[in-house]
């Protein structure tokens, strides 16, 4: 892809996820990596533009986090997705969302277990440290989260669930990563709607 198909193919992937609830208005953000840039949608994407970003507006960054161009500010958790690329030459795309099932997880700061063939790969998705949303404890927390799992980068998506926060997903490409994400939200939609059945019975 070149960087205008990769941009637009970012605010895609991107409007897709808030149309499937993997996004929403209070926040996240999708990012690529394309040669030694770094893509990521702007912030406001939720609350101003309802995830309908353009790809004018996607902001791009060196490995540094040096804007180069992108008529968008830079998200508040952009030091998260940079910290990803520092540490994971085999990191590709990252999303940080707040999936509308997954959240529950995080509001109970429980980790989220494989529910299928479709999410045993991922194994359980682990909570990090509690840490401030935008800091640079964040950024280090998710980053040490997400490094025993650095061997499966490899081959597929690995994630790790944020406190009281969201979801970050690592994946070699940005399709990698949105796949992950939509299989491990999935995941716990079954968890909660089994735990009902079962309670029902």
């Amino acid at each position: 892809m070149t960087l205008e198909t990769s941009k637009r193919h970012l605010c895609d992937l991107a409007a897709l996820a808030y149309d499937r609830r993997l996004l929403d208005s209070a926040g996240g953000n999708f990012s690529l990596r394309y040669e030694d840039l770094i893509l990521c949608t702007p912030r406001y994407s939720g609350s101003k533009r309802q995830w309908r970003v353009q790809p004018h507006e996607v902001v791009v960054m060196n490995g540094g986090g040096q804007v180069l161009e992108g008529e968008g500010e830079t998200s508040r958790e952009t030091r998260m997705h940079l910290a990803i690329y520092q540490t994971f030459a085999e990191a590709g795309g990252v999303c940080h969302a707040h999936p509308y099932n997954a959240l529950i997880f995080a509001n109970l700061r429980r980790p989220i277990p494989p529910t299928s063939e479709q999410t045993e790969k991922y194994g359980t998705i682990e909570l990090t440290e509690a840490v401030p949303a935008h800091s640079e404890a964040l950024a280090k927390t998710v980053v040490e989260t997400l490094l025993p799992k650095r061997e499966k980068l490899a081959k597929h998506a690995i994630a790790c669930l944020i406190p009281y926060h969201g979801i970050t997903v690592a994946g070699r490409d940005i399709d990698d990563a949105y796949d992950a994400l939509e299989r491990i939200d999935t995941s716990c939609h079954i968890l909660v709607a089994r735990a009902t059945l079962l309670s029902a019975t």
